[in-house]
């Protein structure tokens, strides 16, 4: 009997270190992807480019075999970044960026003191006389500030200012899907919290740069199937952020996507033991330029490694960092028979509290396969315990991870289903 417990404990002991490691192996995945010298994993610093060489020697410590002659997929986009000097004043009071305020990413350069501006919102358009008045200023140079409601008046007056205040009522989130292009005006988003009643002065200072053919890449590894080598199953995620906005604010995007792209390396390291690989391949795709667009998908979609018709399903992991609520399955609702085999795998062994449904949505890297055919799946965690989304504070220390190893055990048996 002693034997026994003894023998009991020793696996217990084991199954703990194993589960343990594969945490350890995670957190120090998703650690490295949002440091500092990874700049955001965007365009400055050749921040992206650093994050996909992290990848490139992960896929290659596991012995991933690759198509061509490496892990990477080459192309050019256009981008507008804010590599340097970003600088907002009020009154002689420097505000702080990604807190106090955002810059729209397709801003020009900037350099200019204003002692006078325009506030606008829609009472200030409440009679004829006053619209009048507005359509007769000159804005040209100038500074003009947006208050709530006032941009449901599309007025191509705006258009001819130097720089557009919007006041933001909610926490500022910023997006760099409009960076593909270099706009004439710059447009910040500004915190009601930061803003003084009377402004006396604004200062402000934004360095851009605009690059009409910037190198980017996608990464991609597989591990042969054993019976039907030719068809793959495709676990991806995007693995670029946002990147800098000015010389000093980065954005870690630690749920936005360190967490997806960490689970996609665990994944393939789990794969590694040809005891688990079953009869496809499986494909382990690292998406670039989805915060710009979905720029790495779409452009996979369209310069396939492999036939997409040889794609048996793509399961696509973005934001899978809390989990408390279970997961959301977009196109659940139109993809029925693999829905229905992936949520009775959660019941018999539950797994997570609920594994739901969602349409079609062009929201994630899942989409332009699903436009071509590919049967895909996007899935991403629910849960209150973790609100950070496209923050400088969406950091690697804070992320939960609630349910990670539950949602690990589903994907490896959805996948083993097949």
């Amino acid at each position: 009997m002693k034997n026994f417990f003894l023998i009991f404990c020793v696996f217990i002991f084991s199954f703990r270190s194993v589960y343990s490691q594969d945490i350890i192996y995670l957190r120090s995945i998703i650690d490295t992807l949002c440091m500092q010298d990874m700049y955001g994993r965007g365009y400055v610093n050749d921040g992206e480019k650093k994050a996909a060489d992290y990848i490139a020697r992960q896929l290659k410590k596991l012995n991933t075999q690759h198509f061509g002659d490496d892990y990477f997929q080459p192309f050019t986009i256009s981008i507008n970044t804010l590599p340097g000097d970003l600088e907002l004043k009020i009154n002689d009071k420097l505000l702080m960026p990604g807190v106090d305020y955002t810059v729209d990413p397709d801003a020009p350069n900037v350099d200019t003191s204003y002692v006078a501006y325009s506030f606008l919102n829609n009472k200030t358009l409440c009679s004829q006389r006053t619209v009048q008045n507005f359509y007769n200023k000159e804005f040209k140079e100038k500074l003009i500030i947006i208050d709530t409601g006032f941009e449901k008046n599309d007025s191509e007056k705006l258009l001819e200012a130097e720089v557009v205040m919007r006041i933001n009522y909610n926490k500022n989130i910023w997006r760099v899907s409009r960076a593909q292009k270099q706009n004439h005006q710059a447009i910040i988003n500004i915190s009601n919290k930061a803003l003084p009643k009377k402004i006396k002065k604004a200062e402000i200072k934004v360095h851009a740069k605009f690059e009409e053919t910037y190198s980017i890449q996608n990464v991609v590894g597989y591990f042969p199937g054993k019976v039907y080598p030719d068809t793959f199953i495709i676990v991806g995620a995007h693995f670029d952020h946002l990147g800098m906005m000015g010389n000093k604010t980065y954005f870690p995007g630690a749920n936005d996507n360190a967490s997806g792209t960490a689970m996609v390396l665990d994944l393939a390291r789990f794969f590694a033991d040809t005891a688990h690989i079953g009869k496809y391949s499986i494909a382990f795709m690292f998406f670039t330029g989805e915060e710009a667009g979905l720029l790495g998908s779409e452009y996979y979609t369209k310069n396939p490694l492999f036939p997409l018709s040889n794609i048996k399903f793509m399961l696509n992991l973005d934001m899978i960092g809390t989990g408390s609520n279970g997961i959301k399955v977009v196109n659940g609702s139109v993809i029925k028979k693999e829905f229905e085999r992936l949520k009775s795998i959660n019941e018999q062994h539950g797994y997570l509290k609920t594994v739901s449904e969602r349409g079609e949505a062009a929201n994630s890297d899942h989409y332009f396969f699903y436009k071509k055919g590919v049967k895909s799946f996007f899935i991403y965690t629910l849960g209150n315990e973790y609100k950070e989304y496209h923050t400088p504070t969406d950091k690697a220390e804070g992320l939960p991870l609630t349910k990670y190893n539950e949602l690990f055990k589903l994907i490896v048996d959805f996948i083993k289903s097949f």
